[in-house]
C-alpha cells in the first residue's frame, strides 16, 4: 500500500487514501474466506506432494490446450519437477477437459473452489485468490524445499534446475516494476521461492493498485522490499518471434531465460498464437529456443519485410 505522505491535497479532498484502504480490507476478507473453502480430494493430494523436494503449480484457466503443452515441454526439459494443475476454470467443460487430460497423463490435479471473481475486469484478482488458496492449502501443508508457480501457457524450452537458481537467494523468477516509484514484485506467471526462506512470511500473491502492482504485487511490502535487488539475479527477458504459418507475419512473445510465455496472455490472437507456438515446439522441442533467440533483434511485417 502507498504510505500515507505519498498521497497528495487533491487525494486527500477525494478520499483517495480511505477508498484504497477500504478496497484493500474488501480483498483481505474475501481472501481470508475463499482460503477457508475446500475442494474435492485436498486431503489425499496434499499427502502426494508432501516430502517433495521441488514442486511446480500452474493455475489453469479455462485451456486446456495450454496445460497439455506446458506438460509436454516440463516432461522432456525438466522431467524430475512435478507439476501441479490447480484448475481456477469458470467453464465446466474446460474444467472436465482439463481433469480428464490430468488423469490420463497422471498430473496431480486440483479442482479449485469456484472463484469469488468473474469477467475479465477480475482476471488479476481472480488469480490473487487462487495463488493464494494454494499456498495455504497445498504448499504450506506439504512444505517441498523448493516450489515455482507457473503460468498455464508457459513452457520450458530448455533443461531448467529450480532448486540452483534459489540455491542463494530466498526467490527468483521475472521482475516486474511499478509504473511509478521503486516498488517492484515477480510475475508469479515465472517465478520460484525457497520455501524455508519464506514460510514464516505473511505472503499474499494480491494485487497492489495504488502501488500499481498486479498479482503478487501485495508481497512488495512483506518481501521483495527487504531485498537488494541489484544484488541478486533474476530472470532475463526479451521479445522473440513466432511466425505465423499461414500468413508469413511473426508474432511476439515474452522470453523469461528460456522459459516461453506462449499464449501471450495479453494478446487478442491468444488461441491462435499458443497454436502456433504448439507446431512451433512439437516440430523442433530441441532447437526451438535458439531460433526463438535469433528472432528477437528483428520481426518480420505481414509483407514479409524483416524490421
Amino acid at each position: 500500500m502507498r504510505a500515507l505522505d505519498d498521497y497528495s491535497p487533491a487525494d486527500w479532498l477525494t478520499a483517495v487514501p480511505l477508498t484504497h484502504r477500504l478496497r484493500r480490507l474488501r480483498n483481505l476478507l474475501v481472501d481470508r474466506i475463499y482460503r477457508r473453502r475446500r475442494a474435492p480430494g485436498q486431503e489425499e493430494l496434499v499427502a502426494h506432494l508432501s516430502g517433495r523436494e521441488v514442486l511446480a503449480f500452474t493455475v489453469a484457466f479455462n485451456m486446456p490446450e495450454a496445460v497439455a503443452l506446458l506438460d509436454a515441454a516440463m516432461a522432456r526439459h525438466l522431467p524430475g519437477t512435478p507439476l501441479v494443475v490447480c484448475d481456477n476454470s469458470s467453464r465446466p467443460e474446460a474444467r472436465a477437459a482439463i481433469a480428464a487430460l490430468c488423469a490420463a497423463r497422471g498430473l496431480a490435479y486440483c479442482p479449485l473452489p469456484p472463484s469469488p471473481y468473474h469477467g475479465a475486469r477480475n482476471g488479476s484478482r481472480s488469480h490473487a485468490v487462487a495463488l493464494n488458496w494454494i499456498l495455504a492449502n497445498l504448499i504450506r501443508p506439504a512444505a517441498p524445499r523448493v516450489f515455482a508457480l507457473l503460468d498455464h501457457d508457459l513452457i520450458p524450452l530448455a533443461p531448467t534446475d529450480l532448486s540452483a537458481q534459489v540455491a542463494r537467494q530466498p526467490c527468483y523468477g521475472m521482475v516486474r516494476t511499478a509504473s511509478t516509484g521503486s516498488a517492484w514484485y515477480l510475475w508469479p506467471g515465472y517465478s520460484v521461492f525457497d520455501y524455508a526462506a519464506v514460510k514464516d512470511l505473511p505472503l499474499d500473491f494480491g494485487t497492489d493498485t495504488p502501488l500499481t502492482l498486479d498479482t503478487g504485487g501485495q508481497n512488495w511490502s512483506v518481501l521483495y522490499r527487504g531485498l537488494d535487488r541489484a544484488a541478486l539475479a533474476w530472470a532475463e527477458t526479451r521479445t522473440v518471434y513466432v511466425t505465423d504459418p499461414e500468413t508469413g507475419t511473426d508474432e511476439p512473445h515474452l522470453l523469461a531465460d528460456s522459459w516461453l510465455h506462449a499464449g501471450g496472455a495479453g494478446h487478442g490472437w491468444r488461441d491462435r498464437a499458443l497454436a502456433h507456438v504448439r507446431q512451433a515446439f512439437e516440430a523442433d522441442p530441441d532447437g526451438l529456443l535458439a531460433r526463438l533467440r535469433a528472432s528477437a533483434g528483428h520481426r518480420r511485417s505481414a509483407a514479409g519485410v524483416r524490421t
